[in-house]
């Protein structure tokens, strides 16, 4: 590890504290003129280091204990005991600096865990660095968030020599990114991902709703899990910040392409409405199938529907460039979601109404003008059960088609009064003042 380090010099910028290239005349992330090199000859520029600036919870490399007296092997296998009491069961993902395994806890619990496993002889002295910001930043705030529902539990961190691993609680099922390529046509309806959308402004209602705001800053399906029983998590915290008020603009730039904002890559400071676009970004690519970069260079929607205007509207303006642009809170987007079923359903009911208004009032004209007005049976029942059933298909044609939970039952009157009032007032005057 040592050896590593020593092998790549850096210059640290005064301004922002961000790791550069000694050959960098300015700061990557603020543009912060650094020190030039003569002044380098009297103050030698500093070796990488892989720690942190003072997290809550700050890890350094601890003593060789994953196998007893020697290293940590490359490759975990099943049945593998880690630290004496996690037992390896399967690799489950890998991206970034880090492999996940699925383990279970020797001992009475015997609790399924995830294992986040960092090989730090695997990566470059600049490549430690961030893994070891994003490492401790992930561990302090897993340990901040415990026993908030969307987030998973954090149970505990250990190091070796070469490893460092985050034990958290395991969760079954899959991505949503993998849960959208195993969809039909690869996309969701509209009403499954107005479902997702809320729940997802919920957790991150909280987070922003705690002292300090927490901005979560990499929401996208692959780091949103689906769960067998319905319900999801937010996985993956290792860019997740703080808000500062009154900074300019956040040190490093980091975030998932197509999915993080402008502001995000040093123009500005992250807020709330960061994580507001998002998870535009993340509902758009439920409802078109389409990563929001594949959407930008021209690939069409995989859904043939569009979205409804409502939907389409709210999504425009969460996916502005400009943050003030954007609603400003992720309660006024919770709301703003749930009405839009609300929104579709009244106007569909009242369209059902008329249909239906109009078959009962042909009927009641035929009723009428060739049936003398005298009631039978055969002209009352079963035409009203032919037009019930018939009024029953339209209904449940139009819930699937449009993605409705319920039917406005306003709406519906509404528009089967439009019809029959001046089917009943012509009857009225057939009967009674016509034969006058």
């Amino acid at each position: 590890m040592q050896r590593m380090q020593h092998s790549s010099l850096v210059r640290f910028c005064d301004e922002c504290g961000l790791a550069n290239d000694l050959e960098a005349s300015h700061c990557a992330a603020c543009q912060h003129p650094l020190a030039s090199a003569s002044s380098t000859v009297s103050t030698p520029p500093v070796a990488p280091i892989a720690i942190a600036p003072s997290p809550v919870l700050e890890v350094t490399p601890g003593a060789l204990f994953a196998t007893g007296n020697q290293s940590a092997p490359a490759i975990f296998w099943p049945g593998m005991i880690l630290a004496g009491r996690y037992e390896i069961r399967e690799e489950i993902g890998r991206g970034g600096f880090s492999i996940v395994y699925r383990a279970v806890e020797l001992g009475p619990s015997r609790r399924e865990v995830a294992i986040k496993r960092i090989q730090l002889n695997s990566l470059s002295p600049r490549q430690v660095i961030d893994a070891t910001e994003t490492f401790n930043r992930e561990i302090t705030m897993l340990a901040r968030f415990n026993g908030v529902n969307g987030v998973p539990a954090f149970y505990e961190h250990l190091t070796d020599a070469e490893n460092w691993y985050l034990i958290s609680q395991y969760i079954p099922g899959q991505t949503l990114e993998d849960y959208l390529q195993n969809a039909p046509g690869g996309y969701l309806k509209e009403d499954e991902a107005l479902g997702l959308g809320i729940g997802l402004a919920g957790i991150l209602q909280h987070l922003h709703g705690i002292d300090p705001p927490v901005i979560f800053r990499d929401l996208k399906p692959a780091n949103i899990m689906l769960t067998p029983d319905h319900n999801f998590f937010l996985i993956d915290f290792g860019i997740a910040r703080n808000f500062t008020p009154g900074k300019a603009k956040d040190t490093t730039r980091l975030g998932s392409p197509g999915y993080a904002p402008p502001e995000q890559y040093g123009r500005a400071q992250t807020d709330q409405r960061s994580d507001i676009y998002s998870l535009g970004a993340t509902l758009q690519t439920m409802l078109t199938g389409r990563d929001p970069l594949d959407l930008r260079a021209g690939e069409p929607s995989l859904n043939p529907k569009a979205p409804s205007p409502a939907l389409r509207k709210l999504l425009d303006a969460m996916l502005s460039p400009d943050p003030n642009h954007r609603p400003s809170s992720m309660l006024q987007i919770k709301k703003r979601l749930e009405a839009i079923p609300a929104q579709r359903a009244p106007g569909v009911s009242y369209l059902i109404g008329l249909a239906v208004g109009t078959l009962l009032s042909l009927y009641l004209l035929m009723f009428v003008f060739f049936n003398s007005g005298q009631f039978s049976w055969s002209w009352g029942f079963w035409p009203i059960y032919m037009i019930s059933m018939f009024s029953r298909g339209i209904w449940q044609r139009t819930k699937k088609k449009y993605g409705l939970s319920k039917i406005s039952r306003r709406f519906l009157v509404a528009g089967l009064l439009t019809v029959v009032v001046p089917t009943l007032l012509i009857w009225f005057l057939y009967v009674y003042g016509w034969r006058v």
